[in-house]
Protein backbone atom coordinates (compact mmCIF):
# COMPACT_ATOMS: atom_id res chain seq x y z
CA UNK A 1 0.00 0.00 0.00
CA UNK A 2 3.06 2.67 -0.52
CA UNK A 3 2.03 5.32 -2.52
CA UNK A 4 5.16 6.16 -4.43
CA UNK A 5 5.64 2.49 -5.81
CA UNK A 6 7.99 3.35 -9.06
CA UNK A 7 5.91 0.22 -10.35
CA UNK A 8 2.58 2.72 -10.54
CA UNK A 9 4.04 5.26 -11.75
CA UNK A 10 5.49 3.00 -15.17
CA UNK A 11 1.87 1.53 -15.12
CA UNK A 12 -0.14 4.74 -14.60
CA UNK A 13 2.25 7.30 -16.30
CA UNK A 14 3.47 10.00 -14.52
CA UNK A 15 0.23 12.39 -14.89
CA UNK A 16 -2.58 9.72 -14.32
CA UNK A 17 -0.21 8.64 -11.27
CA UNK A 18 0.21 12.53 -9.96
CA UNK A 19 -3.93 12.46 -10.14
CA UNK A 20 -4.75 9.99 -7.75
CA UNK A 21 -1.42 9.90 -5.43
CA UNK A 22 -1.10 14.05 -5.24
CA UNK A 23 -2.62 16.51 -2.46
CA UNK A 24 -3.57 20.05 -1.67
CA UNK A 25 -0.43 22.48 -1.67
CA UNK A 26 2.16 21.44 0.25
CA UNK A 27 0.53 17.87 0.87
CA UNK A 28 0.52 18.51 4.67
CA UNK A 29 -2.85 17.21 5.23
CA UNK A 30 -2.49 14.42 2.75
CA UNK A 31 0.74 12.98 4.75
CA UNK A 32 -0.85 13.96 8.00
CA UNK A 33 -4.46 11.33 6.99
CA UNK A 34 -2.60 8.26 7.19
CA UNK A 35 -0.50 9.43 9.97
CA UNK A 36 -3.08 10.60 12.10
CA UNK A 37 -4.37 7.31 13.16
CA UNK A 38 -1.32 6.32 14.82
CA UNK A 39 -2.35 9.11 17.20
CA UNK A 40 -4.74 6.27 18.86
CA UNK A 41 -3.28 2.99 20.58
CA UNK A 42 -5.30 0.36 21.19
CA UNK A 43 -6.06 -0.83 24.70
CA UNK A 44 -7.04 -5.11 24.56
CA UNK A 45 -8.93 -6.57 26.76
CA UNK A 46 -7.80 -9.94 27.61
CA UNK A 47 -9.34 -13.34 28.43
CA UNK A 48 -12.73 -12.73 26.18
CA UNK A 49 -14.05 -15.16 24.53
CA UNK A 50 -13.68 -14.54 20.88
CA UNK A 51 -14.02 -17.78 19.08
CA UNK A 52 -16.95 -16.24 17.22
CA UNK A 53 -16.79 -12.37 15.99
CA UNK A 54 -19.57 -10.87 14.32
CA UNK A 55 -17.62 -7.57 11.58
CA UNK A 56 -21.21 -6.50 10.44
CA UNK A 57 -21.92 -2.90 10.85
CA UNK A 58 -25.65 -1.07 10.55
CA UNK A 59 -25.40 2.02 7.88
CA UNK A 60 -27.67 3.76 6.81
CA UNK A 61 -30.48 1.53 7.94
CA UNK A 62 -28.28 -1.37 5.58
CA UNK A 63 -26.49 -4.40 7.30
CA UNK A 64 -23.12 -4.47 6.04
CA UNK A 65 -21.19 -7.49 6.65
CA UNK A 66 -18.19 -5.00 7.61
CA UNK A 67 -17.37 -1.82 8.20
CA UNK A 68 -15.61 -1.17 4.74
CA UNK A 69 -16.76 0.84 1.91
CA UNK A 70 -14.73 2.00 -1.46
CA UNK A 71 -14.73 5.71 -1.25
CA UNK A 72 -15.63 7.33 -4.86
CA UNK A 73 -12.87 7.56 -6.88
CA UNK A 74 -13.27 8.85 -10.19
CA UNK A 75 -11.43 7.94 -13.80
CA UNK A 76 -11.04 4.50 -13.20
CA UNK A 77 -10.21 3.55 -16.32
CA UNK A 78 -7.30 5.88 -16.05
CA UNK A 79 -5.74 3.28 -13.49
CA UNK A 80 -6.94 -0.33 -14.88
CA UNK A 81 -9.03 -0.45 -18.95
CA UNK A 82 -11.39 -2.35 -16.78
CA UNK A 83 -12.07 0.83 -14.51
CA UNK A 84 -15.07 1.15 -11.81
CA UNK A 85 -16.49 -2.42 -13.91
CA UNK A 86 -13.82 -4.04 -12.33
CA UNK A 87 -13.79 -2.04 -9.05
CA UNK A 88 -17.75 -3.16 -8.60
CA UNK A 89 -16.78 -6.87 -9.09
CA UNK A 90 -14.27 -6.60 -6.63
CA UNK A 91 -16.87 -5.10 -4.12
CA UNK A 92 -19.35 -7.69 -4.66
CA UNK A 93 -16.79 -10.43 -4.27
CA UNK A 94 -15.73 -9.40 -0.84
CA UNK A 95 -19.62 -7.99 0.35
CA UNK A 96 -18.05 -4.27 0.24
CA UNK A 97 -20.77 -1.53 -0.69
CA UNK A 98 -18.92 0.54 -3.62
CA UNK A 99 -19.21 4.37 -3.87
CA UNK A 100 -19.41 5.06 -7.21
CA UNK A 101 -18.14 8.64 -8.41
CA UNK A 102 -20.34 11.16 -10.89
CA UNK A 103 -16.90 11.21 -12.31
CA UNK A 104 -17.19 7.98 -13.55
CA UNK A 105 -15.73 6.82 -16.58
CA UNK A 106 -17.94 3.90 -16.73
CA UNK A 107 -21.87 4.74 -17.17
CA UNK A 108 -23.55 3.99 -13.78
CA UNK A 109 -25.73 1.47 -15.43
CA UNK A 110 -22.93 -0.59 -16.38
CA UNK A 111 -21.57 -0.86 -13.53
CA UNK A 112 -24.52 -1.59 -11.22
CA UNK A 113 -24.73 -4.86 -13.95
CA UNK A 114 -20.87 -5.52 -13.40
CA UNK A 115 -21.29 -5.61 -9.70
CA UNK A 116 -24.66 -7.88 -9.96
CA UNK A 117 -26.38 -8.28 -6.50
CA UNK A 118 -23.73 -6.43 -4.53
CA UNK A 119 -24.69 -3.43 -2.62
CA UNK A 120 -23.84 0.42 -4.10
CA UNK A 121 -24.28 3.93 -3.68
CA UNK A 122 -23.65 6.70 -5.51
CA UNK A 123 -21.89 9.91 -5.04
CA UNK A 124 -23.01 13.28 -6.97
CA UNK A 125 -21.00 16.38 -7.60
CA UNK A 126 -23.31 19.38 -8.65
CA UNK A 127 -22.63 20.61 -11.74
CA UNK A 128 -23.18 24.14 -13.36
CA UNK A 129 -25.43 21.75 -15.64
CA UNK A 130 -28.35 20.83 -13.09
CA UNK A 131 -29.31 18.89 -15.99
CA UNK A 132 -26.22 16.36 -15.96
CA UNK A 133 -26.34 15.89 -12.29
CA UNK A 134 -30.37 15.29 -11.62
CA UNK A 135 -29.78 12.47 -14.85
CA UNK A 136 -27.34 11.09 -13.24
CA UNK A 137 -29.30 10.28 -10.01
CA UNK A 138 -32.08 9.28 -12.12
CA UNK A 139 -30.02 6.47 -13.55
CA UNK A 140 -28.34 5.63 -10.53
CA UNK A 141 -31.74 5.21 -8.76
CA UNK A 142 -33.08 3.18 -11.76
CA UNK A 143 -30.06 0.88 -11.88
CA UNK A 144 -30.45 -0.06 -8.21
CA UNK A 145 -27.87 2.62 -5.79
CA UNK A 146 -29.39 2.68 -2.66
CA UNK A 147 -28.07 5.45 -1.25
CA UNK A 148 -27.12 9.24 -2.83
CA UNK A 149 -23.63 11.08 -1.38
CA UNK A 150 -23.38 14.45 -2.27
CA UNK A 151 -20.34 15.85 -2.12
CA UNK A 152 -19.80 18.88 -0.11
CA UNK A 153 -16.42 20.48 0.11
CA UNK A 154 -15.75 21.26 -3.85
CA UNK A 155 -17.30 24.20 -5.03
CA UNK A 156 -13.83 24.73 -6.53
CA UNK A 157 -11.19 22.51 -7.00
CA UNK A 158 -8.20 22.45 -4.93
CA UNK A 159 -4.59 24.05 -5.83
CA UNK A 160 -3.17 20.54 -6.89
CA UNK A 161 0.41 21.26 -7.86
CA UNK A 162 1.49 17.86 -9.56
CA UNK A 163 -1.45 18.41 -11.80
CA UNK A 164 -0.94 22.09 -12.62
CA UNK A 165 2.88 20.51 -13.15
CA UNK A 166 2.04 17.59 -15.47
CA UNK A 167 0.03 17.31 -19.06
CA UNK A 168 -2.50 14.69 -17.47
CA UNK A 169 -5.60 14.87 -19.13
CA UNK A 170 -8.90 13.15 -18.88
CA UNK A 171 -9.46 10.94 -22.81
CA UNK A 172 -12.54 8.79 -21.43
CA UNK A 173 -15.82 9.84 -21.70
CA UNK A 174 -17.40 11.37 -18.46
CA UNK A 175 -20.86 12.99 -17.88
CA UNK A 176 -19.07 16.23 -18.32
CA UNK A 177 -17.33 14.73 -21.28
CA UNK A 178 -19.28 12.16 -23.24
CA UNK A 179 -17.18 12.46 -26.05
CA UNK A 180 -14.08 11.79 -24.45
CA UNK A 181 -11.81 14.61 -25.61
CA UNK A 182 -9.08 15.78 -23.57
CA UNK A 183 -9.80 18.04 -21.38
CA UNK A 184 -7.87 18.63 -17.89
CA UNK A 185 -8.86 18.41 -14.40
CA UNK A 186 -9.02 21.91 -14.16
CA UNK A 187 -11.50 22.39 -17.31
CA UNK A 188 -13.72 19.45 -15.48
CA UNK A 189 -13.68 21.13 -12.07
CA UNK A 190 -14.63 24.62 -14.27
CA UNK A 191 -18.19 22.74 -14.31
CA UNK A 192 -18.96 22.31 -10.56
CA UNK A 193 -21.59 24.59 -9.21
CA UNK A 194 -19.59 26.52 -6.75
CA UNK A 195 -23.25 28.41 -5.63
CA UNK A 196 -24.40 25.01 -3.58
CA UNK A 197 -25.90 25.94 -0.40
CA UNK A 198 -27.79 23.81 2.31
CA UNK A 199 -30.63 24.64 0.59
CA UNK A 200 -29.98 22.80 -2.74
CA UNK A 201 -28.81 19.65 -0.33
CA UNK A 202 -32.38 20.58 1.63
CA UNK A 203 -34.11 19.62 -1.78
CA UNK A 204 -32.17 16.80 -2.62
CA UNK A 205 -32.94 14.95 0.24
CA UNK A 206 -36.85 15.92 -0.42
CA UNK A 207 -36.19 14.49 -4.37
CA UNK A 208 -33.61 12.12 -4.13
CA UNK A 209 -35.85 9.09 -3.78
CA UNK A 210 -33.02 7.52 -1.51
CA UNK A 211 -31.50 8.37 1.87
CA UNK A 212 -28.72 10.90 1.05
CA UNK A 213 -25.12 11.67 2.87
CA UNK A 214 -22.90 14.24 2.96
CA UNK A 215 -19.50 13.89 1.91
CA UNK A 216 -16.79 16.59 3.19
CA UNK A 217 -17.85 17.19 6.96
CA UNK A 218 -15.01 18.58 9.23
CA UNK A 219 -17.23 21.27 10.94
CA UNK A 220 -19.35 19.54 13.96
CA UNK A 221 -21.71 23.07 13.60
CA UNK A 222 -21.85 21.71 10.21
CA UNK A 223 -22.50 18.08 10.79
CA UNK A 224 -25.44 19.52 13.15
CA UNK A 225 -27.24 21.22 10.06
CA UNK A 226 -26.75 18.09 7.89
CA UNK A 227 -28.95 16.72 10.42
CA UNK A 228 -31.41 19.15 10.75
CA UNK A 229 -32.07 18.95 6.96
CA UNK A 230 -32.42 15.61 6.90
CA UNK A 231 -29.54 14.34 5.77
CA UNK A 232 -29.20 10.35 7.19
CA UNK A 233 -25.54 10.56 7.44
CA UNK A 234 -22.52 12.49 6.96
CA UNK A 235 -18.86 11.55 5.86
CA UNK A 236 -16.35 12.89 7.72
CA UNK A 237 -13.87 13.81 5.21
CA UNK A 238 -10.94 15.73 4.02
CA UNK A 239 -11.16 14.93 0.09
CA UNK A 240 -8.35 12.82 0.62
CA UNK A 241 -6.23 16.26 1.28
CA UNK A 242 -6.94 17.40 -2.03
CA UNK A 243 -8.98 20.24 -1.84
CA UNK A 244 -7.74 22.61 0.99
CA UNK A 245 -4.27 22.16 2.61
CA UNK A 246 -3.43 22.24 6.25
CA UNK A 247 -7.04 21.28 7.29
CA UNK A 248 -7.55 18.55 9.88
CA UNK A 249 -7.52 14.92 9.45
CA UNK A 250 -11.06 13.28 9.83
CA UNK A 251 -9.73 11.20 12.75
CA UNK A 252 -8.56 14.74 14.93
CA UNK A 253 -12.19 15.66 14.32
CA UNK A 254 -13.80 12.91 14.10
CA UNK A 255 -14.30 12.76 18.27
CA UNK A 256 -16.01 16.27 18.60
CA UNK A 257 -18.77 15.32 15.78
CA UNK A 258 -19.81 12.56 17.19
CA UNK A 259 -20.45 13.84 20.49
CA UNK A 260 -22.24 16.93 18.54
CA UNK A 261 -24.57 14.71 16.76
CA UNK A 262 -25.47 12.46 19.60
CA UNK A 263 -26.84 9.49 17.24
CA UNK A 264 -28.55 12.13 15.11
CA UNK A 265 -27.78 10.77 11.64
CA UNK A 266 -24.88 8.19 11.03
CA UNK A 267 -21.48 9.14 10.56
CA UNK A 268 -18.60 7.50 8.56
CA UNK A 269 -15.16 8.45 7.82
CA UNK A 270 -12.37 8.96 5.36
CA UNK A 271 -8.71 9.71 4.84
CA UNK A 272 -5.56 7.48 5.65
CA UNK A 273 -7.48 4.31 6.48
CA UNK A 274 -4.54 1.61 5.52
CA UNK A 275 -4.93 -1.34 7.63
CA UNK A 276 -7.64 -3.08 9.34
CA UNK A 277 -6.93 -1.51 12.86
CA UNK A 278 -7.24 1.39 11.59
CA UNK A 279 -10.76 1.14 10.81
CA UNK A 280 -11.30 -0.55 14.46
CA UNK A 281 -9.53 2.90 15.95
CA UNK A 282 -12.62 4.61 13.62
CA UNK A 283 -15.03 2.67 14.75
CA UNK A 284 -14.14 3.18 18.46
CA UNK A 285 -14.00 6.65 17.96
CA UNK A 286 -17.55 6.23 17.09
CA UNK A 287 -18.08 6.19 13.21
CA UNK A 288 -20.43 3.59 11.87
CA UNK A 289 -18.34 2.60 8.87
CA UNK A 290 -15.32 3.98 7.04
CA UNK A 291 -14.41 4.29 3.48
CA UNK A 292 -11.44 3.48 1.72
CA UNK A 293 -9.77 4.78 -1.20
CA UNK A 294 -6.60 4.60 -2.52
CA UNK A 295 -5.44 1.34 -1.48
CA UNK A 296 -7.48 -0.29 -3.29
CA UNK A 297 -7.03 1.69 -6.67
CA UNK A 298 -3.29 0.83 -6.63
CA UNK A 299 -4.97 -2.58 -6.10
CA UNK A 300 -7.02 -1.82 -9.41
CA UNK A 301 -4.39 -0.84 -11.23
CA UNK A 302 -2.13 -3.59 -10.64
CA UNK A 303 -4.46 -6.21 -11.05
CA UNK A 304 -7.81 -5.34 -12.14
CA UNK A 305 -10.41 -7.14 -9.85
CA UNK A 306 -8.43 -9.55 -8.38
CA UNK A 307 -5.86 -6.86 -7.46
CA UNK A 308 -8.49 -4.52 -5.57
CA UNK A 309 -10.18 -7.73 -4.37
CA UNK A 310 -6.90 -8.36 -2.79
CA UNK A 311 -6.75 -5.11 -1.08
CA UNK A 312 -10.08 -5.34 -0.03
CA UNK A 313 -10.09 -8.85 1.29
CA UNK A 314 -6.07 -8.26 3.74
CA UNK A 315 -8.59 -4.94 5.00
CA UNK A 316 -11.24 -7.20 5.82
CA UNK A 317 -9.09 -9.97 7.25
CA UNK A 318 -7.01 -7.38 9.59
CA UNK A 319 -10.03 -6.15 10.85
CA UNK A 320 -11.84 -9.41 12.07
CA UNK A 321 -8.28 -10.08 13.61
CA UNK A 322 -8.27 -6.71 15.23
CA UNK A 323 -11.38 -7.64 16.78
CA UNK A 324 -10.06 -10.74 18.02
CA UNK A 325 -7.22 -9.15 19.83
CA UNK A 326 -8.81 -6.53 20.92
CA UNK A 327 -11.23 -8.51 22.98
CA UNK A 328 -14.28 -7.26 21.44
CA UNK A 329 -15.77 -10.00 18.93
CA UNK A 330 -18.82 -7.56 17.71
CA UNK A 331 -17.88 -4.64 15.55
CA UNK A 332 -20.74 -2.80 16.66
CA UNK A 333 -19.43 -3.11 20.49
CA UNK A 334 -16.09 -1.47 19.71
CA UNK A 335 -16.31 1.82 21.44
CA UNK A 336 -13.77 4.46 23.38
CA UNK A 337 -12.80 2.22 26.14
CA UNK A 338 -10.58 0.57 23.72
CA UNK A 339 -8.07 3.22 22.98
CA UNK A 340 -5.72 6.17 24.44
CA UNK A 341 -4.24 8.68 22.92
CA UNK A 342 0.03 7.66 22.45
CA UNK A 343 1.98 9.49 24.71
CA UNK A 344 3.39 11.20 21.57
CA UNK A 345 0.25 12.78 20.14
Amino acid sequence: MNEADADLIETLGPGAYGYFAGGAGDEITLRANAESWSQYELLPRVLVDVAQRDSSVEVVGQRWNHPIAIAPMAYQRHAHVEGESAMAAAATATGTTMVLSSQTTTAPAEVAAAGGDGRRWFQLYVFRDRKVSLDLVAEARESGYETLVVTVDFPVGGWRDRDRASTFAVTHPVALNPGGQALTTAELFAQHDPGLTWDDVAEFVQTAGMPVVLKGVLRADDAARAADVGAAGIIVSNHGGRQLDTVPTAAAVLPEIIERVDGGLDVLVDGGIRRGWDVAKALALGANAVLVGRPVLWGLARGGSVGAQAVLEQLIAEFDNTLALLGCPNASALNPSLLRLSSGA
